[in-house]
């Protein structure tokens, strides 16, 4: 065991991140179709066993392999993945919101949601403030090596902002309910605007620097996830605070709506983007996309866009919207299986993770090799 948690590094939480969000989305999906809740819990208990299985073997890295765990934040990708941490327990504590009141108590459901909301909002801060200064002092950083990964560690606030916005009434008083509004308001504009300099940064290094190699074109997508987030909480704020906000609501409607639509737009303008970025990639002109981890930023961007165009639809019951957030969940289906399976086959014959002792012998032969 101790040889596999030495692999498993915060990089395998975007695993989780992925299971976790396709269950909620297909619990939830504002179009029926045949099993469509099923799915959605298999997946919802699937993504709830791999967070525990990697909390486990992560925490036993840092007690067994603790100079290897240090070392991570060192490395200037590695480091970046402690924003998957983050958003892997938000994900999850959101799908037993959506989901798991559905099949356990629903008070206890909400109470679980409720706790790992908090423990996602710690991390997310940990991230959010520690992986940037090591950015800004430690590592070694050029303006042409700006990637999407870079939103990775300051996405997480705005991700516990979009699942605390469906939470927001459950607080026990009317007070701690205004309070957590404020505070989830505060988690949202804390990411919004790094994420504003963030995209602005990698604009400029897609438009004056070298194409982004092939391993990492899955990274592209990663800017349309805190598009998505930013949509969900601003169109699910109203929805969930007009009992104990009553005279802001309409206000509220109108920035939820007007900023939700106008992000949405954005979301598609990107996803067109990034679609041609990885077709150019498969093509005679591109380096291909070997696979790895890094296309797990096929699934939970998208799904994180997805979610906004569901609470958009929520909010506004527009037929666009609905149509829109459907094809957008049938696309990440098609993502989620190819990557899925993938990532199977990585474990499988160790190219992933190597928990096999002909896969350690293979290993050093390739390194002797290459």
């Amino acid at each position: 065991m101790t040889s596999i948690a030495k692999q498993i590094g915060t990089n395998w939480f975007t695993v989780v991140m992925g299971v976790g969000i396709m269950g909620g989305l297909t619990y939830t999906s504002p179009m029926a179709f045949p099993d469509h809740d099923q799915i959605g819990i298999l997946a919802f208990l699937l993504g709830s066993l791999l967070l525990v299985v990697a909390l486990i073997l992560w925490t036993t890295r840092w007690i067994m392999h603790t100079q290897d765990a240090l070392h991570d934040f060192l490395d200037p990708t590695r480091a970046l993945f402690y924003g998957a941490l983050a958003m892997a327990v938000n994900v999850i504590g959101n799908d037993f919101f959506l989901v798991g009141t559905h099949i356990f108590p629903r008070e206890m459901a909400i109470h679980i949601s409720q706790g790992l909301w908090l423990a996602g909002v710690f991390v997310s801060l940990f991230s959010v403030i520690a992986i940037p200064y090591l950015m800004f002092t430690q590592h070694e950083i050029a303006p042409e090596d700006a990637v999407g990964s870079w939103l990775i560690p300051v996405v997480p606030p705005i991700v516990a902002a979009a699942d605390g916005a469906n939470i927001l009434p459950y607080w026990g008083n009317k007070g701690l309910d205004m309070g957590m509004t404020a505070f989830d308001l505060t988690l949202f504009g804390m990411t919004f605007f790094l994420f504003l300099m963030i995209s602005a940064l990698f604009y400029m290094r897609l438009m004056y620097h070298r194409v982004v190699p092939g391993h990492l074109a899955p990274s592209v997508w990663i800017e349309i996830g805190p598009i998505g987030m930013a949509m969900g909480t601003l169109a699910t704020i109203p929805l969930t605070a007009h009992a104990f906000l009553p005279s802001f609501i309409p206000g509220l409607r109108s920035i939820g709506l007007i900023g939700a639509t106008a992000l949405w737009g954005t979301g598609v303008w990107w996803s067109i983007i990034a679609t041609l970025y990885s077709l150019m990639h498969l093509s005679k002109r591109g380096e291909g996309i070997p696979y790895s981890l890094g296309w797990w930023s096929y699934v939970f961007p998208l799904g994180s866009f997805t979610a906004g165009t569901y609470a958009l639809y929520h909010l506004t019951d527009l037929k666009l919207f609905f149509i829109a957030a459907f094809v957008q969940l049938l696309v990440l289906a098609g993502c989620f299986v190819i990557v899925s399976l993938g990532t199977l086959k990585g474990i499988m014959d160790g190219t992933l993770l190597a928990w096999r002792p002909h896969h350690h012998h293979r290993g050093v032969r390739e390194a002797k090799t290459s």
